[in-house]
């Protein structure tokens, strides 16, 4: 929270003189595509509850962290008025965010997010070669429930919001190199785990995040 609050000062600060002055050694304007690398790590909530065998409430079943590198693509469109920068980015990343609950009470859930994507809003304020940003919008992943005793599984698509921050700089007039945090918050979801013949349980996932750092690079057309 102190780092978004420092991000919404310097922000506040600098669009009050944004549209004044030079408008830097790039013009930012214009549509781009790139890729990108970096770490996510996250951790959910993790409960259960099976009516029929007596388990009418929630049990919990301790928190369930994960993490994995990340990488993937991104494109987007940028449009510069002086120093102020706005534009829109879609991203999609490949994940192994693998986590189980072993260390509560022996390994019995598991789950996997294997993509995260992001459809987002950017806006920034460029200096020098440089543009410094914040970020937000829609995120979406996949969601594979397992019971790792058992073995049955359940897929589901996520979808929530997503913000971050950045700071991109310009290596030529078409190349630049760009670090960026992203926080991602996918929400909760309810898993029904049967085996198809009578036996079943409810899972919950709640407050499944995902943060995440990158490192990447853009070509500006």
């Amino acid at each position: 929270m102190r780092t978004l609050a420092a991000s919404a000062l310097f922000f506040s600060a600098a669009i009050g003189n944004a549209f004044a002055g030079d408008n830097g050694a790039r013009d930012w304007s214009g549509p781009y595509i790139g890729a990108d690398v970096g770490y996510a790590w996250g951790e959910t909530g993790n409960t259960w509850r099976s009516p029929g065998a007596g388990y009418d409430d929630w049990q919990p079943d301790g928190n369930i962290s994960y993490g994995s590198a990340i990488g993937g693509g991104h494109a987007g469109y940028l449009t510069q008025f002086g120093q102020l920068v706005i534009g829109a980015e879609i991203d999609i990343g490949a994940t192994a965010l693998k986590g189980n609950d072993s260390q509560f009470a022996g390994e019995i859930n598991s789950i996997d997010i294997n993509y995260l994507g992001t459809i987002r809003g950017r806006l920034g304020y460029a200096f020098d070669s440089s543009l410094a940003y914040v970020t937000g919008g829609f995120a979406y992943s996949d969601y594979v429930k397992k019971d790792d005793t058992v073995g049955w599984s359940k897929n589901d698509n996520l979808t929530g919001w997503t913000i971050g921050g950045g700071y991109e700089y310009a290596l030529t007039n078409n190349w630049s190199a760009r670090i960026e945090y992203q926080y991602v918050d996918l929400g909760s979801v309810n898993s029904l785990l049967t085996d198809g013949n009578g036996l079943f349980y409810y899972h919950r996932a709640a407050d499944i995040s995902v943060q995440s750092v990158r490192a990447g690079i853009s070509y500006g057309f």
